[in-house]
């Protein structure tokens, strides 16, 4: 498994990628009109293919100075989608930067299904 390491005058730290990932999909699922995180046969046939890391429906691909983060989203009915991702791909450019460190370059955001309250008839 990549880890992201960084070396300080006290020793090194590493972070995981279940780490980053799991700080994605916690902010991802801050923002109100997520109804949750798609891990279904979409994302787990795209973890077998990405060249990063991939793990329940959230991709990393991590440089040097760098992480692209990949995340499908399950939107609640009714709310803007456009307006609802672009709210998730800024709060978790920011809280990946400020927990980690790491310079975010993008936040690639699928829409992989809608959740509505009532179920369909």
């Amino acid at each position: 498994m990549v880890q992201k390491e960084k070396k300080t005058d006290l020793g090194t730290l590493r972070i995981n990628n279940e780490v980053i990932a799991s700080i994605a999909r916690n902010a991802a699922l801050q923002i109100n009109g997520v109804a949750g995180i798609k891990a279904g046969t979409l994302a787990l046939i795209s973890d077998l293919f990405n060249k990063g890391y991939s793990h329940r429906g959230i991709s990393l691909d991590i440089s040097e100075n760098e992480v692209n983060i990949g995340i499908t989203i399950i939107v609640k009915y009714g709310v803007n989608i456009p307006e609802v991702a672009a709210l998730v791909q800024e709060n978790i450019r920011a809280t990946v930067e400020e927990m980690t460190g790491l310079n975010v370059a993008e936040v690639n955001i699928n829409n992989g299904d809608i959740h509505a309250e009532h179920p369909e008839k």
